[in-house]
């Protein structure tokens, strides 16, 4: 490990860094996470956990009181857990578990790259990652994929750390953690951490010739720790439905080969997705992902090539699967945050790959982009959206007070504080970003929707929905909601005194029949876009004949 550049930082200076550091993270995780409504995704696992609350059987998820076994349950109990002590499964409880894997995620790279480089570099890296746009939006997010990410990353941190240990007891307890959150990534979302984790290692095993360590590694009883950990599930899922598991071999088997959803998209697919989900950090990618193949790096090359090999072999995998996704490539992206503060540390701070030019004229470009960032913001906001310009004006000054004292600080060559500032800044405009989206939900018009009929369905009664039910409306509901696709049955239903829901081409259709009263209509329903609003409609005997009645009732 190279410590070698790494000036001596006082113990309580590195304790303090490092509370600001997982602050910063904390903030950027948590900040606004209840503000927008839960999209569909989401709401699989809101209501999932939800149902598994109501009905007591935390082996059997359920969706809408069908069976949902296209994912593995940990999001579910975990949003189940936590909705026992908070009392409902909203916005709070089911997206806390990103959050706060998130930080961990944070704190697991401050960790274990001071170990292997430096505490400087470590705290970039951290940094990055807290600040990149991925980790804003999964940690705000209830799907798995930042619970995913965590416990990949930690394997990779672990074998690392493992490979290059020469004391056999920290050895040891890196490969057990390794192997424990190998078998909980796989109950996070099974089965991605097999080639995910196994097929990077597989290379960087070959190229680096480490296969001599792997008896090292607690192949065996590693190997038992997790089949502990991920085989019960699925065994007691397969014993309960007799074996029937085609849901699986759809999802994890033709899902890859392209057989299943597939969406036919390009090879270079992912590409643009990672600079994305980088930003603001993008013009650091190319110089990242070449760095380990030029010798200046020295020591650094070794843990450069791990990381590498990590990002690389991943993206190279998912490219060759049929089914394409972009979170998909979430749980490489730490990988490539520590490899671009290995070059923004050697920028700002060491000047050892780059020279004291190079670094200053890529340190005038990236202002520049902040700049112009700023400026372009107020100016779509002007042109586009004005009634967000307010919004954008604060957060254009914000983005040019930054670029202000990055320059300052950096030409004073302070640059300790030039990139405090930066973390600091890109953390305020995100936070500010964060405040301003609740006018941009547009899965609140749905939650909106689903509200109202809840208030008008009594509890005892069935509310039915015709063709499609949107799954958000189903959470919000807060009850099943079946669906029918036959109009006859519906009618029957509806003679029963049963509640119809319509949307969109299946409200048209059940329009045009007299037979069926409106108790509540929504224009804006549901957003499929900025600019598409699809409409719904409640339907009841309970409903007026008279049009001046149903005008009182309908929006």
């Amino acid at each position: 490990m190279d410590n070698s550049e790494d000036k001596p930082i006082p113990i309580k200076n590195k304790v303090l860094i490092s509370v600001c550091v997982l602050a910063l993270a904390a903030i950027m995780a948590s900040w606004g996470i209840s503000t927008c409504a839960l999209e569909n995704h989401e709401c699989y696992v809101a209501t999932a956990a939800r149902e598994m609350l109501q009905g007591g059987d935390w082996v059997m998820p359920t969706f809408n009181g069908k069976l949902r076994l296209e994912k593995t349950p940990l999001s579910y109990w975990l949003v189940a857990g936590l909705a026992r002590i908070t009392g409902e499964t909203d916005e709070f409880t089911a997206r806390l578990p990103s959050a706060v894997f998130a930080v961990l995620t944070a704190g697991a790279l401050l960790y274990f790259v001071s170990r292997w480089l430096t505490f400087r570099i470590a705290t970039m890296s951290a940094l990055i990652w807290a600040t990149s746009y991925s980790y804003m939006y999964y940690s705000h997010n209830a799907r798995p994929e930042m619970a995913l990410t965590f416990f990949v990353m930690l394997c990779f941190m672990c074998f690392y750390s493992a490979v290059n240990e020469a004391r056999r007891k920290r050895q040891i307890v890196y490969m057990l953690v390794f192997w424990v959150s190998f078998g909980l990534g796989m109950l996070a979302k099974g089965p991605a951490p097999l080639p995910l984790v196994a097929v990077p290692l597989f290379f960087y095993v070959i190229v680096t010739r480490q296969w001599k360590k792997i008896p090292k590694l607690l192949p065996l009883g590693g190997g038992v720790i997790f089949l502990a950990i991920v085989l019960p599930w699925p065994l007691a899922i397969a014993h309960r439905v007799n074996w029937d598991l085609v849901v699986w071999k759809q999802h994890f088997v033709d899902r890859f080969f392209g057989k299943f959803d597939s969406g036919n998209y390009p090879f270079y697919f992912y590409l643009p997705f990672i600079f994305s989900f980088v930003a603001p950090w993008v013009a650091f990618v190319p110089a990242a992902l070449a760095a380990p193949f030029y010798k200046i790096w020295g020591e650094k090359r070794k843990t450069m090539l791990f990381l590498w090999i990590w990002f690389v072999v991943d993206l190279i995998f998912l490219t060759m699967s049929g089914g394409k996704r972009k979170h998909y490539i979430l749980p490489a992206m730490p990988g490539l945050a520590v490899l671009i503060g290995i070059i923004i540390e050697d920028m700002a701070f060491v000047r050892r790959a780059f020279t004291q030019k190079f670094a200053r004229n890529f340190l005038v470009c990236h202002i520049i982009l902040i700049v112009v960032s700023a400026v372009g913001c107020v100016v779509y906001a002007a042109v586009s959206e004005p009634e967000y310009l307010s919004a954008a004006l604060c957060s254009g000054l914000i983005g040019l007070a930054v670029a202000g004292g990055i320059a300052i600080f950096f030409a004073k060559r302070k640059a300790a504080l030039a990139c405090g500032i930066l973390f600091g800044g890109y953390c305020i405009l995100m936070v500010c970003t964060i405040s301003f989206m609740n006018p941009l939900d547009n899965n609140n018009y749905t939650k909106t929707f689903a509200m109202e009929i809840l208030e008008r369905v009594p509890a005892t009664d069935d509310l039915v929905a015709y063709g499609y039910v949107s799954p958000r409306v189903v959470n919000y509901f807060g009850r099943p909601v079946q669906v029918l696709d036959e109009k006859s049955l519906v009618y029957e239903r509806y003679e029963q005194g049963d509640w119809i829901l319509a949307t969109a081409g299946e409200l048209k259709e059940l329009e045009k029949d007299s037979r069926l009263r409106k108790v509540y209509s929504n224009d804006e329903a549901e957003m499929r876009s900025r600019t598409k609003k699809t409409r719904g409609s409640l339907f009841h005997k309970s409903a007026p004949k008279a049009e001046d009645d149903l005008q009182k009732l309908s929006r």
